[in-house]
């Protein structure tokens, strides 16, 4: 079932109090489960079965299937223990937003009421966040809750996932290979029936393992490459699955789209070119103080462990109010003062012998309405 949990005394989990983040849905423990068991049987497999007696099948094995099986593995494993992007309790709105250089930073503030989750119990909501009811939380640039790593793939572990993919698919080529190598070596006319290998490949026919490593490799490679061909444009357009068909949709607008276009958010590095770091199985980082703009939120532990409270409106229009008030009698004390400044011109006037009838019409006018106070 699904939902918040944790275990260890809050030290593992999904909850708001969990010290590390692991998801623990029963059903994906049991498929990430399957996910390494189906590796190991077929690294074991080809260990004993399929690279005996030949340089070259050792060779593949060794250079090739191995480190590919090995950044699979630890693809998963970074898939499941990585926080993919939860919103934090007391995760505030952003208040303002460093630009890129470039200017293609879009503004992700709004005068808009924020969003809440009513499940998160009405914590803040990133206009690019979504809830999963698996593991109960709203996670930023949420795509989906995949069974095969146990977790669900956001903002922070898109990129695990993706490698994961990839190099269980490289995995699973290298795998063909070497069964096609073992073949063509048993069904060889050149084999010396002297040689030892006669009694492997008496034996090949009979082993039902190897059978099933070439199902699983031909099935699963159908899978994998399937899986990342969707994922090439989630890659382009650091779009997440859900955001992507909204705006097709026309229901959302640029709020779910990228927030910048000087680096990807997938991969994550200073550049939106493809870097080393992009194949490997390590934690995403940012430009600095760029995460929190793609988080969409703000947050730290000095922040209090309750849903975010905005601003009481009551309070400030009580200050414009009084802000209208303060200009109102600055204006009253302007045009008191110049009225008396030029009142004490008038009477400046009449002791040098200037009267009042002489004077310009005009200013008999402004200095009548002067004395009846208007």
């Amino acid at each position: 079932m699904g939902g918040r949990k944790d275990i260890c005394k809050g030290k593992f989990g999904t909850t708001f109090n969990a010290q590390k983040w692991r998801s623990l849905d029963p059903c994906g423990l049991i498929g990430a489960s399957v996910s390494v068991s189906i590796h190991i049987f077929c690294f074991l497999v080809i260990a004993t079965y399929l690279v005996e007696g030949s340089l070259i099948a050792n060779g593949i094995f060794l250079l090739l299937y191995t480190p590919s099986v090995i950044l699979a593995l630890s693809s998963l494993y970074m898939a499941w223990v990585t926080d993919p992007g939860a919103v934090p309790m007391g995760a505030r709105p952003l208040v303002t937003v460093r630009r890129a250089p470039s200017g293609a930073l879009r503004d992700t503030t709004s005068s808009r009421a924020i969003r809440r989750c009513n499940k998160c119990n009405d914590n803040y909501k990133p206009n690019r966040a979504h809830h999963d009811s698996v593991t109960g939380r709203c996670i930023v640039k949420f795509d989906h809750h995949c069974p095969w790593i146990g977790n669900a793939v956001g903002a922070l572990n898109h990129k695990m996932f993706c490698l994961f993919v990839f190099y269980t698919m490289i995995s699973c080529v290298w795998s063909v290979v070497l069964v096609v190598a073992r073949v063509a070596k048993c069904k060889s006319p050149f084999v010396d029936p002297a040689e030892d290998i006669l009694e492997s490949c008496e034996f090949w026919h009979h082993n039902w393992m190897i059978l099933a490593v070439t199902l699983v490799s031909l099935i699963f490679f159908s899978f994998t490459s399937c899986m990342l061909c969707e994922q090439v444009e989630a890659i382009k357009t650091n779009a997440s699955k859900i955001a992507r068909m909204k705006m097709k949709v026309g229901q959302a607008g640029t709020e779910l789209s990228r927030v910048t276009e000087e680096f990807n958010e997938m991969f994550g590095g200073e550049s939106n070119q493809v870097a080393w770091h992009w194949f490997l199985p390590l934690s995403v980082t940012f430009p600095q103080g760029m995460k929190k703009v793609v988080l969409g939120y703000e947050w730290d532990e000095t922040f209090d462990p309750s849903p975010y409270e905005e601003p009481n409106q009551g309070d400030e229009e009580e200050g414009r109010i009084e802000m209208t008030a303060s200009k109102h009698r600055s204006e009253s004390s302007t045009k008191s003062v110049n009225a008396e400044g030029f009142q004490s011109s008038l009477a400046g006037n009449d002791q040098l012998g200037f009267p009042r009838d002489r004077m310009p019409r005009s200013f008999f006018l402004l200095s009548l309405s002067f004395d009846t106070g208007s």
